[in-house]
């Protein structure tokens, strides 16, 4: 966790800013990983609409790069895929960078099948897309004897069975690449979970709180005593919070020892939402919180 972590409470919270809306305008440019079709960008559009500047970037961490650099005044990040669970390496940044959470967008999530166009299923070897995607597709992956390479992004995937003309090839990636890059669909949703939903958050090095935010989250270690994360729910308890979740991570350079990300509903502005913080404060090491934000 960084230095932001060792800060009071009181004064993390007094750091934040309630703004009537987030600052959104044509030219405010949002980072995102992969490159057009990628769902990141449907979630961004989703988020902040079609007509702000998109920052397309090779990595999560460059996301988290651009914001610190002043490339960006916003990121969009995946955390969680209803199917295949939390993105784990996003929660490490989290804890890596001093940037507040601001936003929250779930998106539908149908993961399609696409080829060059001519190709059919027989000629089909190898079948590309990010680790998530091929996990969230792995029933309709077993029925083949495909060779399985994994890439940085979906729509990635999709814009190199284009740019290599190869039959042979086909990747997973939304019906929005397939239809950027001219690719042909031969499975519309070949995702094993038809109900399957990935959600994002949206990332600012401004600790900005919408007023009409509606959840809250917050970073915390604890300490080696028996009970330590019952105490911790204890508090979420008897201050009649609803948690929405809670994921444990590796503290890095330390074995056995965890940071816990927790969300729950609420704003930073309740005071029965200050008090239940005071008392998680004093319960665990390095509270810190993370952002109050609107959910979509």
């Amino acid at each position: 966790m960084d230095d932001l972590s060792q800060r009071d409470i009181v004064d993390q919270l007094n750091s934040f800013d309630f703004v009537p809306e987030l600052k959104i305008t044509k030219d405010t440019v949002v980072a995102y990983s992969g490159v057009p079709g990628a769902f990141a960008e449907m979630a961004l559009v989703s988020f902040f609409g079609e007509d702000v500047n998109k920052l397309p970037v090779a990595s999560f961490r460059e996301v988290m790069e651009s914001l610190v650099n002043g490339d960006a005044e916003y990121g969009v990040l995946p955390i969680e895929n209803s199917s295949a669970g939390n993105v784990e390496s996003n929660y490490d940044l989290l804890s890596e960078y001093d940037l507040t959470i601001v936003g929250e967008q779930i998106i539908e999530v149908n993961q399609a099948f696409m080829v060059y166009p001519g190709a059919k299923l027989s000629d089909i070897k190898t079948v590309y897309s990010h680790p998530q995607g091929l996990m969230q597709c792995s029933k309709f992956l077993e029925e083949h004897d495909w060779h399985l390479v994994s890439k940085s992004n979906t729509a990635r995937s999709a814009k190199k069975v284009k740019d290599d003309g190869d039959i042979t090839q086909a990747a997973i990636a939304s019906s929005r690449s397939a239809k950027l890059y001219g690719l042909e669909i031969l499975e519309p949703i070949a995702n094993n979970n038809h109900n399957n939903a990935t959600r994002f958050i949206v990332l600012s090095k401004a600790s900005v709180i919408a007023k009409s935010a509606n959840k809250i989250a917050v970073a915390f270690g604890l300490p080696h005593k028996s009970g330590a994360l019952y105490r911790i729910l204890g508090d979420i308890y008897h201050h009649s919070l609803n948690m929405t979740m809670i994921e444990s991570r590796p503290i890095p350079g330390k074995q056995w020892e965890y940071y816990f990300y927790v969300e729950f509903i609420g704003s930073l502005s309740d005071e029965n939402v200050k008090n239940a913080l005071k008392n998680i404060d004093n319960d665990s090491i390095d509270l810190r919180v993370l952002g109050n934000y609107l959910t979509k």
